[in-house]
């Protein structure tokens, strides 16, 4: 009997709190693996409440992506039934995916502003949701098929699409907070994986030399300010998904 071979459930890979009696066999119930044959010994699973509730069949068996059917129709996203739609006239146009990404960014922040969660606990997510939705904000803007994460390239179109159009130049605060953020995570893996790769070197660095700190309210004000500016440049974002936050009193 091999470990691999049992069917149902993952339970087994969540127990932390395990009894061995040697010489006794598996029993596996529909829902819960009672005793565990691995190594030469048996295990035992401790009962436990709040895994019962999260190992269910559905959770196990249940496909993330179905087919559409009348049962998920509503009149509108309140109401429910609530779910996802992707695919066909669902696929998000760029602008929209941007705005997307910084309205998790901000949830996420207003969360923590509540009390919800610790602001440790969240600090990669909320960075790279904000970078993620500038990366693709920029891209729109400068235009093209650009496939790189290169922040500060991006930063450096948007510089050259102004002056060529317009033959003005895009605000020095605006270039000087895209690069300031393109030096903490130039290729988008700093806020992801924790660490910048570094191609001359091949090897991994540390995303800053030493601990920084990031105030949370300035953050949210910050990036609220920037989104503002660099959606000003795209008029379908302004018309479909507009910014809905109060902004705070100066």
């Amino acid at each position: 009997m091999n470990i691999a071979q049992i069917r149902a459930p993952a339970r087994v890979l969540a127990i932390r709190n395990w009894t061995r009696l040697p010489g006794h066999g598996l029993r596996n119930h529909a829902l819960q693996i009672d005793l565990v044959w691995c190594d030469g010994h048996t295990y035992m699973s401790i009962p436990n409440p709040q895994t019962e509730r999260i190992f269910t069949y559905e959770a196990m068996n249940r496909p993330l992506f179905e087919e559409p059917t009348e049962a998920v129709e509503r009149e509108d996203p309140f109401t429910g039934p609530q779910g996802f739609m992707i695919g066909d006239e669902f696929l998000p146009k760029r602008p929209e995916l941007a705005q997307q990404y910084f309205d998790a960014a901000h949830l996420i922040l207003e969360s923590i502003k509540r009390g919800d969660w610790e602001d440790y606990k969240l600090v990669n997510p909320a960075l790279f949701l904000y970078r993620h939705s500038l990366e693709l904000l920029l891209k729109e803007i400068v235009g093209g098929s650009r496939r790189g994460h290169d922040l500060a390239e991006l930063a450096d179109a948007l510089a050259e699409a102004v002056r060529a159009r317009t033959g003005g130049s895009v605000p020095s605060w605006i270039m000087t907070r895209l690069k300031e953020i393109a030096s903490i995570d130039p290729g988008s893996t700093a806020f992801r994986y924790g660490e910048n790769y570094d191609p001359v070197a091949k090897r991994s660095t540390p995303p800053v030399s030493s601990a920084l700190y990031v105030s949370l309210p300035h953050l949210q004000r910050a990036m609220l300010t920037l989104n503002a500016a660099l959606v000003g440049a795209i008029a379908e974002i302004a018309t479909s998904h507009p910014v809905r936050y109060v902004a705070e009193d100066d």
